[in-house]
């Protein structure tokens, strides 16, 4: 009885391993080198994928067109990996080929990353994971802040925090094709700009700005962020831990303060 148990269990885990990775970001041959001066190459095959849950009332006819730029932009964006100076991680051994979980060290990291996008639709909440991207698309959005110059803004799009969720409404995605890409963006890490001398930036968010820059620290922190530790380095794959995404979409669409309006009835 304990032999075909833990036989059972043999199986089971040997079909785990044999399925494929899933998540908003899976990551395969990894590997890492050293140049003995204080700067460390990371190398590695990265998906990301986005899914996008459409909460309109009415629809939205164009969604296909924005998704498919909004792909197209964000693997632009993330094309030729990144570099970042002064980044804090565990010492690396390069023969050991390993982390010391006892010593911290400071580096400068290019990160030659490759990059597939996919930017899919879902039509129900259950196709949503734990460790999934989202970005919900509703008819309106009421929240509105006030700037760095004292103004008050109205939004077109939210995120809560890195990980998301995302929220974007149709009507201003609509308007302008980048508001998809600047709030996913959120959820890997970048944060907005305010500065008036910075329109062309992408996550310039003031006005009607539709600037598609980033800068080359702005890459670097987007892959520090989508690594998730360089401990990661060592593994030959992996995949994003839980954003636990289903219960966050649920608690930030009915967040009062947000004032998102949507067709509550697809929130199932």
């Amino acid at each position: 009885m304990e032999n075909g148990l833990v036989n059972i269990l043999k199986m089971r885990f040997a079909i785990l391993q044999n399925q494929p990775l899933t998540g908003g970001i899976v990551a395969k041959n990894l590997h890492i080198s050293d140049n003995g001066n204080g700067e460390l190459s990371l190398y590695g095959d990265f998906t990301i994928t986005l899914k996008v849950l459409d909460l309109t009332t009415n629809g939205a006819p164009n969604l296909n067109s924005l998704m498919t730029f909004t792909q197209q932009l964000i693997s632009n964006k993330l094309r030729g990996g990144g570099y970042k100076s002064g980044v804090s991680v565990l010492k690396y051994n390069p023969v050991k080929r390993a982390f010391d979980n006892s010593k911290t060290w400071t580096y400068s990291i290019r990160y030659h990353f490759n990059f597939t996008v996919n930017v899919i639709q879902i039509n129900m909440l259950n196709q949503l994971k734990g460790n999934d991207f989202v970005l919900a698309v509703v008819d309106s959005i009421g929240y509105q802040h006030i700037d760095q110059y004292g103004r008050p803004q109205s939004a077109a799009g939210l995120t809560q925090g890195e990980g998301g969720p995302a929220v974007v409404s149709y009507n201003g995605w609509l308007k302008n094709k980048n508001f998809g890409v600047h709030e996913f963006f959120h959820t890997l890490g970048l944060a907005d700009i305010e500065d008036g001398d910075k329109k062309n930036r992408l996550m310039y968010h003031l006005g009607d700005n539709a600037g598609q820059s980033i800068s080359e620290r702005e890459k670097g922190d987007m892959m520090e962020y989508i690594l998730g530790g360089a401990n990661n380095l060592t593994k030959k794959n992996y995949t994003n831990a839980s954003l636990n995404t289903v219960t966050r979409l649920r608690t930030f669409l009915n967040n009062p303060t947000n004032g998102f309006k949507y067709n509550k009835a697809k929130l199932r």
